[in-house]
């Protein structure tokens, strides 16, 4: 079952207050809105968690999309080390059993994310087997 969800400008900067609109804009906000639905909404615009952790959880989405978008960088991942004669920045992306959890772990807000959907990432296998036939 897949649960509605309104978004609230207001009450996410409530939320986020480094993300002011001096920061990042209404209409840059709403346009990471549309990335956090197209990355976790169903067809209908409605997400896979229950409505009493919904709103923790979809905050802490946007808030990693908006501070990747503010950030100024263009790689991803964190810096482990810098030098300033020369110029030299090294980048590390975090060790996670999975490509999407080290997307996650980029930020302070996308590591939430990560640790609130724990339960509701399934270990899922697909084992491919026999045809069967008949069955309906």
């Amino acid at each position: 079952m897949n649960t509605p969800f309104s978004f609230d400008i207001a009450e996410f900067r409530e939320r986020y207050p480094g993300l002011t609109e001096a920061k990042i804009s209404d209409g840059a906000l709403n346009g990471c809105w549309d990335d956090v639905k197209a990355l976790l909404a169903d067809e209908e615009g409605n997400f896979p968690y229950p409505p009493s952790k919904i709103k923790p959880i979809l905050f802490a989405a946007l808030c990693h999309m908006a501070t990747l978008a503010t950030n100024d960088r263009d790689q991803p991942g964190r810096i482990t080390s810098a030098t300033e004669g020369s110029v030299s920045v090294s980048f590390e992306a975090l060790q996670i059993k999975s490509e999407t959890g080290q997307w996650w772990q980029q930020t302070k807000c996308g590591a939430l994310f990560w640790a609130l959907t724990l339960p509701y990432r399934s270990g899922l296998r697909f084992y491919p087997g026999r045809k069967i036939v008949g069955i309906y």
